[in-house]
């Protein structure tokens, strides 16, 4: 492809020679689009792409100023050779255009050809937010600058126009990534406060209004700045601070549909994605919502980085880690496909929060983890090393030079599976969840401003030892969030839990009324429903649920250390007891004293069962087989009658199931010690095969289904695909 194309866009950027005329010029750039929560045309289902047409490996192959033609060739057949089929690369703004208007896409037009003789798809993840070096707007790339800064969304507009007029119809195109791991930057810059105004507006109608709630008392909306963090010290306004972690998750949804239009202006109707990372934080807290992000593109993925991300959990449990991951942005992205978009493929030394190399066999559950449960794509950071800056030597999954490592045999052997069993994998789907787990942005947004002095995030804890739980049951569980929730969304399950859901809306609160008055179950532990999504408490908990659960807690008493919650010596108690008043009926489990420390309660059609103090909490950072049951027993209950299910072993196995019509497929994945394996198959099923190794695996009737029994050493994999 020529560059002369381009000239005409190029010639229309206009020609500043200071950075003063610079601003000037582009200050009347228009405020980002609105409304902010009304869905782009990328919240539509996906449309047909064949990069999404089957379950696809792929790694980033990242443009090193050391690639000459030939390597970029050599790698992308070496990539190839693996059972890799997606490229992802970064289109560095600073690479193509090194000075103002000269564009220069030779390095790029490398990839894309070597990727189309080799058959793979490229994912081009777009850097708008990125400024090149010559508009000394930011001191490196990946520095998130904002884009409603009239200084920089123009020029950015003239960006994504010539690299999405450039690869739109290559036949090795397949997906624009709308930024790499999206997140924000600014905070006070004039532009942000324009924004800020304009939502508070939205929100308010009148600062008459707004007076009523903040703390700082407005003339106009144009008088609002950012307030102090309450980290720096002293009290704080809640109001201003909710307000402000509220606008910041909807201005960064904001950012990816301005970038999102223009991609579609110039490549209508164009497969977009993007990969937020952080899933084992407060992701609200920081401004990546999930549920605010998805209606910006077509389907999410993430990045699930076990030397960034998965620092609460010991090396044994990053099967865990990864699959919490995984259900949650499969969570998020539904019904759309999912990716996990940078999966961790080598070495980090300097990088990350501790040096870790992924072994073979962690690469081989990681990916079999990933695809069982319905990932339409895996692709590692990186491929290649880089070869200077940060990171340089680290991440890759292959030698300098491309050079095979025990990490691209395995991936390889994973690849030539999935390709014999294409077949299957195009069509299968998940099996779908009876619980769900309540993903609370409300009490997330308030813990951020209640919890900044905790030593740990008790929040996410909470939600990821719940989750921690029904994995270890080998339960599926999906997520949903407070908007689903207050939708009626709950509906689509038969258990919903509340880890930790100190903070409930009264939409939310009612929302779960009528889920239990129709027959749900609700499960909860601790302070659920004590305040109001602004911080307002008006009784103890569960607040304006006590009625659905029958009591309301006599007093807190905090505890310093985790204690035995009933008199049989478990591991159950964390943070606080929640004193039960003694005459409550329901009672399930009594602590010292014979005073309730659980309850189980009928309201309308349903029930409700609460346990008093952190139990998901104290799940997450020990293990009590017995805790693992109070939480799991009301999902196990209600997923009794699945079509797949492990019913042994408890611990370290890590569980998925697809199914299609006629076939069903269940994923083993064992982190801990050798064990033995009970897989319940439809009682259809007739033959049972490990497709890893092509054995038959005996089947035997049982009842209402048939039964398969599979011994799994340690760290061994099994994928029994049942016809």
């Amino acid at each position: 492809m020529s560059d002369s194309q381009y000239s005409d866009s190029a010639a229309s950027a206009p020609l500043l020679t200071s950075r003063r005329g610079f601003i000037a010029a582009a200050a009347a750039a228009p405020l980002l689009p609105r409304p902010l929560l009304t869905p782009s045309s990328a919240s539509a289902a996906p449309p047909s792409a064949p990069i999404l047409a089957q379950p696809r490996l792929g790694a980033e192959f990242f443009l090193n100023r050391t690639e000459t033609h030939d390597s970029v060739f050599h790698h992308l057949q070496r990539m190839a050779e693996t059972g890799l089929t997606i490229a992802r690369i970064f289109t560095l703004w600073d690479q193509v255009e090194r000075e103002r208007g000269q564009w220069d896409f030779s390095h790029y037009d490398w990839i894309y050809d070597a990727a189309a003789q080799n058959g793979i798809f490229i994912a081009n993840t777009l850097c708008s937010e990125d400024p090149p070096g010559w508009m000394d707007q930011a001191h490196f790339y990946h520095a998130w600058k904002d884009l409603s800064n009239p200084a920089l969304r123009p020029f950015s507009a003239i960006y994504l126009e010539q690299i999405v007029t450039r690869y739109r119809h290559h036949p090795a195109h397949g997906v624009w990534l709308l930024q790499n791991e999206p997140g924000l930057s600014s905070s006070n810059e004039p532009y942000v406060l324009a924004e800020f105004a304009r939502w508070l507006e939205q929100q308010y109608g009148t600062v008459e209004k707004l007076n009523q709630q903040w703390y700082t008392r407005l003339r106009q909306f144009s008088d609002a700045r950012a307030p102090e963090d309450p980290r720096s010290g002293g009290w704080s306004d809640y109001p201003s601070n909710l307000d402000w972690r509220r606008f910041r998750c909807d201005h960064l949804a904001d950012q990816l549909r301005w970038i999102h239009s223009q991609v579609d202006k110039h490549h209508p109707g164009a497969l977009t994605h993007c990969n937020p990372p952080g899933l084992t934080s407060n992701m609200p807290a920081s401004g990546r919502d999930l549920w605010r992000l998805k209606p910006t593109v077509h389907f999410l993925g993430a990045s699930m980085h076990a030397a960034w991300h998965f620092g609460m959990f010991p090396r044994a449990d990053f099967g865990l880690a990864y699959a919490y991951c995984c259900d949650l942005i499969r969570s998020a992205s539904a019904p759309a496909p999912w990716w996990v978009t940078e999966l961790q493929a080598g070495p980090t030394v300097f990088t990350g929060n501790r040096p870790l190399n992924p072994t073979a066999g962690e690469i081989t559950r990681w990916l079999w983890d990933g695809l069982g449960n319905g990932a339409r794509g895996i692709v590692y950071w990186l491929w290649h090393p880089r070869t200077e800056g940060n990171e340089a030597g680290e991440w890759a999954l292959a030698g300098p030079n491309g050079e095979p490592t025990a990490r691209t045999r395995a991936t390889r052997a994973v690849a030539s599976v999935l390709n014999a069993h294409q077949d299957f994998f195009r069509v299968a789907q998940p099996i779908p969840a009876r619980a769900a787990i309540l993903y609370n942005r409300d009490a997330m947004l308030l813990y951020a401003v209640d919890g900044w002095r905790r030593p740990t995030d008790e929040i996410i804890s909470s939600l990821m030892g719940c989750y921690k739980a029904l994995h270890r049951a080998h339960v599926p569980a999906d997520f949903i969030d407070t908007t689903a929730l207050e939708a009626g969304q709950a509906a689509r399950y038969a258990v919903l839990y509340l880890p930790y859901c100190y903070a409930l809306s009264a939409k939310s609160a009612a929302a779960i009324r009528e889920f239990v008055r129709r027959g749900g179950t609700v499960w909860a532990d601790g302070l659920v429903c004590w305040k109001d999504e602004q911080g307002t408490t008006l009784q103890f908990p569960p607040g304006p649920l006590s009625d659905v659960f029958g009591f309301t807690v006599e007093d807190i008493q905090s505890v310093w250390e985790p204690f035995a919650l009933t008199d049989s010596g478990d591991q159950a108690g964390e943070l606080w007891r929640c004193l039960i008043p003694a005459e409550t009926s329901g009672t399930t489990l009594r602590g010292a004293g014979g005073r309730p420390v659980a309850v189980e309660r009928r309201f309308g059609q349903g029930r409700a069962i609460y346990f008093a103090t952190a139990l998901t909490y104290a799940c997450l950072h020990r293990d009590d087989p017995r805790v693992v049951n109070w939480i799991a027993a009301p999902a196990l209950e209600a997923s009794r009658d699945l079509p797949v299910r492990l019913d042994e072993p408890g611990g370290c196995v890590a569980f998925h199931a697809l199914q299609a019509s006629g076939r069903s497929a269940a994923f083993l994945n064992n982190w801990g010690p050798a064990t033995r394996a009970t897989v319940h198959f439809p009682p259809s099923t007739r033959a049972v095969v490990d497709i890893l190794t092509a054995a038959l695996v005996p089947v035997r009737s049982v009842g209402a289904f048939a039964e398969v029994i599979v011994d799994l050493q340690e760290g061994a994999t099994a994928v029994l695909l049942a016809e």
